[in-house]
């Protein structure tokens, strides 16, 4: 067992350390021989200590000797999402650009209360640079690849974090969510994510992309996410969009009710009128069907006759939002150092450039009301589901897969980013597999502020799916 304490979850290591039949420094070195073994396949990671690693560690198994631990993480790896600053990292954000502050002398507020708590940093994951695109390659350090098939990409932003969690690299990682940065590579990595309630989780500095990005758990298990959702979830004098303190427990989840539920289903999220050419994979729509058939079956109440249509087209608000947020960030690079950035992001620069401050605030007007219609809508239910993605993980040199606009990097994620906009709580939860052995995701939207009941149900479609304990052959 002791060679593989990296496949443990979080709160299984807790238990262990309570009843002292392992300790924090064996879990760590136990990780770092996966790490050394994993990570130049994957390009998960793309600055780990060892060193720094096990001093950590090391602390951590003291404090267990002398039952004086610092809260519910301690000795718990996590890793970093390399948009998040972090003192004892460099924070490079996927860019060779060095006009960019890329050392700091804080912390981020969610590394700040991991770190409170006792939690052992393992070091940065991979992003595209500043978190730009929902592919992970990287113009710095390459393209990160899916444990589940190397062939494939691992999703974005976030897919350092999803590809590191997924190979057992740490059991648990700090993603960010602008677009579905945390969903998208959670679905294409088997993982349990969660975008919370805008201002939910606090983050600092401001990100680029304004108040549609989100910072978010990424987990094996849904538990492990409410046990790092307890710890963010709070504010910090920061950010000043952090919401109060609702000293809620994210860990207790009651399945009494459930079947009181009323639950939407929406197979394409009210997308399919603003894309001709969005059609869910052949693979995915049967274990979503297959997935409706169990919860009927099971005695929820599912209701499929509604229909999501949006005031305004979701695409539309959300490209004004990104491409604006790129251009003011270009503002800020050194025109000498333009020439370094992603095609991509030099793409979106420019097309950024080309809005006025007049679209800008028309664009939120129209997302306030998108917003407002979700709202009505869940006076009708209590959450919606529906698949995460439209699309299977595909080549990990590519942008977007077969089939889709090339020119349009947001052409394949239509079911994410209406949330980040709305402000909506939103999951992805592991609920089936292809034929080829690629997980598939299911969504869970909930009212704003009741991110619980995102967490309930994803818990409950992952006890029922019992998907946790199934791990990638090909690393």
């Amino acid at each position: 067992m002791k060679n593989e304490l990296f496949k443990l979850t979080a709160n299984q290591l807790i238990k262990l350390y309570k009843n002292k039949e392992t300790n924090p420094s064996e879990v760590a070195l136990n990780i770092i021989n996966e790490l050394d073994k994993k990570n130049q396949k994957l390009n998960a990671f793309v600055d780990y200590d060892k060193e720094k690693i096990l001093q950590q560690a090391k602390l951590s198994s003291d404090r267990w000797i002398k039952g004086e631990i610092k809260g519910t993480l301690d000795g718990i790896p996590i890793s970093i999402k390399d948009l998040l600053i972090t003192k004892d990292y460099f924070t490079r954000r996927g860019s060779f650009v060095e006009s960019l502050p890329i050392s700091s002398n804080k912390d981020a507020p969610v590394v700040k209360k991991v770190l409170a708590q006792g939690a052992i940093i393992l070091g940065k994951t991979t992003t595209p640079e500043f978190g730009h695109k929902g592919t992970t390659q990287s113009i710095r350090y390459g393209s990160t690849l899916n444990p589940w098939n190397t062939k494939l990409n691992a999703g974005g932003s976030s897919g350092g974090s999803a590809a590191a969690v997924a190979a057992g690299l740490g059991p648990l990682s700090l993603g960010t969510d602008g677009g579905g940065s945390v969903r998208i590579p959670c679905s294409f990595c088997g993982l349990f994510g969660h975008k919370p309630t805008f201002g939910r989780v606090p983050a600092y500095p401001i990100s680029p992309f304004g108040t549609v990005a989100n910072i978010g758990p990424i987990s094996r298990t849904v538990e492990d996410g409410a046990l790092l959702m307890n710890v963010i979830a709070t504010p910090d004098k920061d950010d000043w969009y952090s919401l109060p303190n609702e000293n809620i427990n994210y860990n207790e989840l009651n399945f009494d009710n459930i079947k009181n539920f009323k639950i939407g289903v929406f197979k394409y999220w009210g997308m399919k009128n603003f894309f001709n050419e969005i059609s869910l994979d052949n693979e995915i729509n049967l274990v979503f069907e297959n997935i409706l058939n169990e919860l009927t079956k099971d005695g929820l109440l599912l209701d499929m006759s509604n229909k999501i249509s949006w005031p305004s087209n979701p695409a539309d608000i959300f490209k004004t939002m990104w491409y604006t947020g790129a251009a003011n960030l270009s503002k800020k690079i050194n025109k000498e150092e333009l020439h370094k950035i992603d095609k991509n992001f030099l793409q979106f620069i420019d097309e950024g450039n080309k809005f006025s401050v007049f679209d800008f605030l028309n664009a939120e007007a129209k997302r306030a009301e998108n917003s407002s219609y979700l709202s009505y809508l869940f006076e009708k239910f209590d959450v919606l589901i529906g698949p995460t993605m439209p699309v299977l993980p595909f080549d990990h040199s590519k942008v977007v897969p077969k089939n889709f606009n090339s020119k349009d990097l947001f052409s394949w994620t239509p079911f994410t980013y209406p949330f980040n906009l709305t402000k909506n709580p939103s999951s992805t939860i592991n609920c089936g597999f292809s034929k080829s052995g690629l997980p598939i995701g299911i969504q869970v939207v909930a009212p704003i502020y009741e991110d619980k009941k995102c967490f309930l149900i994803s818990a409950y479609l992952e006890k029922i799916f019992s998907l946790t304990n199934t791990w990638p052959k090909s690393i």
